[in-house]
Parts: structure tokens; C-alpha cells; sequence
């Protein structure tokens, strides 16, 4: 895996790059939540799919992407800036289409990019999607930063996880190293303030799409229900299903070589 520092409009833009350098382009869209990053995301799964190019950044407010000061407070005036700068990386890598994978805050950032520009996209696999009617139970990651520390960091990645995980310490060491940087921290927490909504994605705008979507859950998510990707199935055109049981919301920790091979197989379709 390499990186790049790419300029997306006022903001920069980390991005991480793996795979086949002239396969068909993916882009990954991590979740949210304190010292979330794209590669720490997607690196489990990254293997299964490396006949893909696997475009991979850090969404803008996240790791080591822009932390802008003028963004007003709030979820909405944040999400916007994040799909603006993630269209803009899209001009800049000079992308026609792409296939687009987001996990949680991530499939809310690809529902808004499909919805904005559904000619810049080929198929969509929405992972634990957040962006529906289906509230989501954000306790343990806006309570972090009251005690920043290990064990608070394992509370919160326990919290989205349904079974014990081999290796999962690293997980946490490196996203607990990425959380407590000062601009990580004021980034997040300017996000999560009060102030302007993002937008819900609901049957009022989803018959809209028209590109083939593949939702997946876990059954036991306790961060996002089940119920989103079931919501998602029902009301888009072209969605398939399929839920992991015995699963939570980390599924690219949980079961990365069954979710790796199933994305591989709805992308490889011509």
C-alpha cells in the first residue's frame, strides 16, 4: 500500500492505494467515529480484492486528510464537505466511474455521491450503511473523548463488535494513536456538535437510484440495526442483500475473507 497527499478542493486529501495499479477503480469510504481512517477500515478486506485498483482516503475531518477551521459547527455543514472533497478527488485522479464501498458514515457519504453524480458510478456495496430512517447508537463513540485512553478506546471498538477477534489489540493501539491528535479530536467534535442535519435517505429519494447496490449487515450490529440494509433493499431498484450472522458492525474484522470474496464477486460482474 501507498500513499498520496492529493489536493480536493480547500482541503487535502490522504489517500491510500493498493491493489492492481490498472484494475477497475474502487473507492472506499471508512465510518466515522474518534481516530476512524481509511486504511485501518478497509485493510482486512483489501487482500480478497486485489485485482481492483483500491482507492482508499481518509475522509476530510479524519486522519491525516485537511482538518479545515471553517467549517461551521455540525453534522451537516461536515458530511457536505467531506462528498464535496471526495468528488473533487475523483476529478483530480481523473476518474470517469467508479465502483464505491462504504462502511457506516461511509455509505451515507456513497448514497450522497450516487444521488449527486450517479454517472461517476459503476455498482455500490453499502456496509453497515448509516444515512437511513434507522437511528444509529453512537453513545460509545461521542463518550470517548471523556476518558481518552486504552480502555477506552477497547470499550468502544467492543461496543461494535459481536465476537473476540484475533489480533484485534492492533486495531485499537493504532486508531487510539490516530484519536488523540488535537485536530483528530476537535475535527470530530466539531462534527458531532449541535448545529445543521445531514440528510436521511429515505423512500422519498431512493427509488431514484438506479445503479446496482449490494447491502450487507451484520445480525447482531448494536451500532446500526440490521433493519438500515433491510430498509435499502426495500426501496431501491437494484439491491441485493445479504446478512452476516453472528455479526456486528466491525464485519471487515469480523469476517474479512467472506466479506472480501462476496464484494469481490457483486464488483467482478460485467
Amino acid at each position: 500500500m501507498r500513499t498520496d497527499e492529493v489536493t480536493t478542493g480547500p482541503d487535502a486529501t490522504h489517500l491510500a492505494i493498493a491493489g492492481a495499479e490498472h484494475g477497475p477503480s474502487v473507492l472506499f469510504l471508512h465510518g466515522t467515529g474518534p481516530g476512524a481512517t481509511g486504511a485501518l477500515s478497509f485493510a482486512p478486506i483489501l487482500p480478497a480484492l486485489d485485482v481492483f485498483r483500491c482507492l482508499v482516503p481518509d475522509l476530510v475531518g479524519f486522519g491525516r486528510s485537511g482538518h479545515p477551521q471553517d467549517v461551521p459547527a455540525g453534522p451537516g455543514p461536515w458530511f457536505d464537505r467531506r462528498a464535496d472533497a471526495v468528488l473533487a478527488l475523483l476529478d483530480v485522479l481523473d476518474l470517469d466511474r467508479v465502483h464505491l464501498v462504504g462502511h457506516s458514515y461511509g455509505a451515507r457519504v456513497a448514497l450522497e455521491l450516487i444521488l449527486r453524480a450517479p454517472d461517476r458510478v459503476d455498482r455500490v456495496v453499502l456496509l453497515a450503511a448509516g444515512g437511513t430512517p434507522v437511528k444509529a447508537n453512537l453513545t460509545t463513540l461521542t463518550d470517548f473523548y471523556g476518558a481518552p485512553d486504552a480502555a477506552g478506546m477497547r470499550t468502544l471498538v467492543d461496543a461494535q463488535l459481536s465476537r473476540a477477534v484475533p489480533g484485534i489489540e492492533r486495531y485499537v493501539t493504532e486508531r487510539l494513536a490516530v484519536a488523540v491528535r488535537p485536530e483528530v479530536q476537535r475535527s470530530f467534535q466539531a462534527a458531532m456538535s449541535a448545529g445543521a442535519p445531514m440528510p436521511t435517505y429515505d423512500e422519498t429519494v431512493l427509488p431514484a437510484v438506479s445503479l446496482p447496490v449490494l447491502a450487507v449487515h451484520g445480525k447482531d450490529d448494536a451500532t446500526i440495526s440490521a433493519d438500515a440494509s433491510l430498509f435499502l433493499a426495500e426501496h431501491l431498484r437494484q439491491c441485493d442483500l445479504h446478512l452476516f450472522a453472528g455479526c456486528g458492525h466491525l464485519l471487515q474484522y469480523e469476517v474479512p475473507a467472506r466479506l472480501g470474496s462476496l464484494i469481490h464477486d457483486f464488483l467482478a460482474v460485467s
